[in-house]
């Protein structure tokens, strides 16, 4: 099991992190300023009140459920993480923050419930951890571009953890059987296309706002953006800020 530490990111803003002593700052402080500095979960007319309900899909740690809580006392929020020692860290950071507005289920979402489905964690950059790892073979490639081939073990070494799969409207079902949701929020590492298959017709007409990011294999970009606009919304898309464009990781916006 990954040692849970706890780091400083800004102005004594402490997070607990399930990663290794000697990489441990470098991809929370990427996570924190994308989050809480750029604010890219809140571009393109992304909009959110103290009295919203928000999905998260793939929390990580709980940046993002801090930061909605910190911008917006009031919101509601649903918060999904399937591997094991973030899911830890994410309760903890939830609890030492004090956000009581939150509920975690340790699941993946996907298009069909699965009990117990391998999913690749790699605890050097766990916001990377996966359930297609074979898509992270370009990460790898960058690596040995940039650092070196030696590098890779000590960035990219993996373990393998098990966790279930839930459709995302089996849940709503428990959590908010009705009214809206003001903001699906998604980030899988490649499974943002199955979150979305999770929905029923239903539940898709009470989502008013999505943000995805999506990184563009097989086409997955468009196929979504297809999907979103089958659904009602008007949608935006930029290049994921800060990565390189060899990632092919953009983010979508998606508002009604």
């Amino acid at each position: 099991m990954a040692e849970i530490r706890q780091v400083q990111v800004a102005g004594g803003f402490e997070v607990s992190v399930p990663q290794p002593e000697e990489v441990l700052l470098d991809e929370i402080q990427f996570i924190y300023n994308e989050i809480f500095v750029e604010r890219t979960y809140l571009r393109h007319g992304i909009r959110l009140s103290e009295s919203a309900r928000v999905v998260d899909v793939g929390a990580n740690v709980g940046m993002f459920c801090l930061f909605v809580a910190k911008e917006f006392p009031g919101t509601r929020i649903l918060a999904f993480e399937p591997i094991p020692a973030t899911h830890r860290a994410l309760r903890e950071n939830l609890d030492r923050h004090g956000v009581s507005g939150a509920e975690v289920v340790r699941a993946a979402l996907g298009s069909r419930p699965e009990e117990r489905v391998t999913f690749t964690f790699y605890p050097a950059l766990h916001g990377n951890s996966t359930r297609y790892p074979e898509q992270k073979k370009i990460n790898q490639d960058l690596i040995v571009e940039q650092i070196g081939p030696d590098a890779v073990e000590r960035i990219m070494g993996a373990v393998e953890v098990e966790a279930e799969v839930r459709r995302l409207s089996d849940v709503l079902r428990d959590w908010e059987p009705e009214g809206r949701i003001d903001l699906l929020k998604v980030d899988v590492e490649g499974a943002e296309l199955e979150v979305l298959q999770g929905l029923d017709e239903p539940d898709w007409q009470r989502i008013q706002q999505c943000v995805l990011e999506v990184q563009d294999f097989d086409d997955r970009l468009n196929t979504i953006l297809e999907l979103l606009h089958t659904h009602g919304f008007t949608t935006t898309v930029e290049p994921a800020p800060d990565i390189p464009e060899t990632l092919r990781q953009s983010m979508v916006y998606a508002i009604r």
